[in-house]
């Protein structure tokens, strides 16, 4: 499961483990939103909707920080065809606001996108791997039907071991440079040793810095691929 925390309360992407069966994904049955209140969840200012009412695996949310507006669409495992479509539809509705996604399953360890078309790199625990019911996306596909289209800034994801980090810069089709980031600390002690990922949107309208942060020692992580900063670019237009 992802979270993107602070300037929103909390947007939820579900991830394998908390679908189907013992978490093995064949089914998107999920315990999630008996855990997590929809009803608490859609009464904060910042909640613009979701897939399903009464359900929190693909809902968006709105905020504004650095003197920009920016939509979060925040999307089930593996998203669904009819999710994405849905998602694409939200976004191009909203054409003032930077988009930024939230899902599972997305760039890899080795700063690819997940493509189950390539067999020339390592596609393990690709989404396409999981025989989830209703269809899958993988990261590639997520980046042609919906990312590219669309001037997203930021796509966040968990899921992969290994050094559990990834980044891909790419150029979405309304010009602007797409920072795709991932990050999974479940590898390390305790089940990830408390820590997360901390973003500070800066006043300048551009920059964001990002941090990985343990709540358990209070501490930060400070290599070059845990703390560093990125640079938005090529301001969205007026709608059309």
């Amino acid at each position: 499961m992802g979270l993107l925390e602070g300037v929103v309360p909390y947007t939820i992407a579900p991830g394998n483990h908390d679908l189907g069966p013992s978490g093995n994904a064949t089914t998107r049955d999920t315990l999630m939103n008996q855990y997590f209140s929809y009803e608490r969840t859609a009464a904060w200012p910042t909640f613009g909707g979701a897939y399903q009412a009464g359900r929190l695996e693909n809902t968006y949310h709105y905020f504004s920080a650095g003197g920009r507006d920016y939509i979060v669409m925040s999307l089930e495992w593996g998203p669904r065809d009819e999710v994405v479509a849905w998602a694409d539809e939200i976004v191009a509705q909203n054409p003032r606001r930077y988009a930024i996604l939230v899902t599972h399953a997305y760039v890899n360890y080795n700063d690819r996108r997940y493509d189950y078309t390539d067999t020339a790199h390592d596609q393990s625990f690709n989404p396409h791997d999981y025989g989830t019911e209703g269809g899958v996306n993988d990261g590639e596909q997520l980046w042609q039907k919906l990312v590219r289209k669309h001037a997203f800034v930021l796509v966040l994801n968990g899921h992969v071991l290994n050094d559990g980090t990834g980044y891909l810069a790419s150029v979405t089709d309304k010009g602007n440079i797409c920072h795709q980031i991932m990050s999974n600390y479940q590898f390390r002690a305790l089940g990830g040793e408390g820590y997360m990922r901390l973003m500070q949107f800066q006043d300048d309208n551009k920059t964001i810095k990002i941090h990985s942060y343990s709540t358990l020692y209070d501490s930060f992580l400070m290599e070059p691929d845990q703390d560093f900063t990125i640079t938005l670019d090529v301001p969205v237009g007026p709608a059309p």
